[in-house]
């Protein structure tokens, strides 16, 4: 498939890179900061530009199979629209280039899922990750308007331990470890996005 992925130097996103390639897919990254991007191979396409900029988004949709979202603000705990935005642009453009397939990642504790939480986590994301909170469950308002071919990915905590292949996941199920791998969170992702049987679904992934 010609996959592109959005928010691609972060650490899922580069986890979605290295998989993608390695299953053979055709990659388009884009990225604010080329330099941040560490991968090199013959099927991955570079994209530089801003989310935030509805033309670079475009250059980066057109002819896809997919796109995958995987926005973050890394490390700022500040409040930030760059996922609401950044998502509403990415369909916006997808709707324009007929590019049906459209996945996700968001979190653990948006929309339905939030009474999955146990007190200590909903007190944790009420209060210092409140505007991570606030930007996701509009981003995933937007998807689940866009009437593409959507699948919202919610993982419980990320790790950055490798991948493990053994994962639960499903419509609001509880979290048994509050912890998740990055790699199984991307190998999930490159499992469905060429199947029907999510679509339309928002799932959470866990150990």
């Amino acid at each position: 498939m010609k996959l592109a992925i959005f928010g691609a130097t972060g650490k899922t996103g580069l986890e979605l890179i290295k998989q993608a390639l390695e299953q053979g897919h055709a990659v388009t990254a884009f990225v604010r900061d080329p330099a941040r991007l560490t991968i090199e191979d013959d099927h991955l396409a570079v994209v530089t530009g801003d989310v935030f900029d509805p033309a670079a988004v475009d250059q980066a949709v057109q002819g896809q199979d997919a796109i995958i979202c995987a926005l973050g603000a890394g490390t700022e705990l500040k409040k930030t629209t760059i996922r609401t935005t950044g998502t509403i642009n990415i369909i916006s453009s997808m709707q324009k280039n007929n590019v049906k397939r459209l996945m996700v990642v968001t979190a653990m504790g948006v929309g339905e899922s939030w009474n999955t939480l146990s007190l200590f986590n909903k007190l944790f994301f009420a209060t210092l990750l409140k505007s991570t909170r606030d930007d996701h469950e509009t981003q995933e308002t937007a998807v689940k308007e866009s009437r593409l071919d959507w699948t919202i990915i919610r993982p419980s905590g990320l790790t950055d331990t490798p991948r493990t292949g053994v994962y639960a996941f499903g419509e609001n199920i509880p979290a048994k470890t509050s912890k998740i791998a990055r790699a199984d969170v991307a190998d999930l992702i490159l499992k469905e996005v060429g199947q029907a049987d999510l679509i339309g679904k928002a799932v959470t992934i866990t150990n």
